[in-house]
């Protein structure tokens, strides 16, 4: 199979407080602010650089539900990690709403709420 020239994703995130966000994004995940388009967005990227966040200053943040389903999954987007359980206490010491870690057949996971209720899956 050929080789795609799509290298990345981009994940747009509806928030209430452009400022407030951004600080929670780069403190409890350590993202990078690589572009400013205030007052309405702030691009951040994962370290590897393939993954990058654009915080959009929404008047209205409502959460999508993820259809119910027998797989066990309960948000759009999991962030992965080498250290669950790691990441989980470092998460949990700076104040973040973070699940409980649990056991998925062979990997692990824990829930991650950021300040607007953008709900993620930290998993290894």
């Amino acid at each position: 199979m050929a080789k795609t020239p799509l290298y990345g994703v981009g994940i747009f995130v509806p928030v209430s407080d452009l400022k407030r966000s951004t600080a929670w994004y780069t403190e409890m995940l350590g993202l990078e602010i690589i572009h400013r388009d205030e007052p309405e967005a702030i691009v951040m990227r994962m370290n590897d650089e393939k993954v990058s966040f654009c915080l959009v200053r929404s008047d209205e943040v409502k959460q999508p539900v993820f259809p119910k389903n027998n797989y066990g999954v309960g948000q759009y987007f999991n962030i992965h990690t080498t250290d669950v359980e790691g990441m989980h206490r470092q998460l949990e010491a700076k104040g973040a709403e973070v699940g409980d870690i649990e056991d998925f057949d062979g990997f692990k996971g824990f829930s991650l709420t950021d300040p607007d209720g953008n709900r993620y899956g930290v998993t290894a």
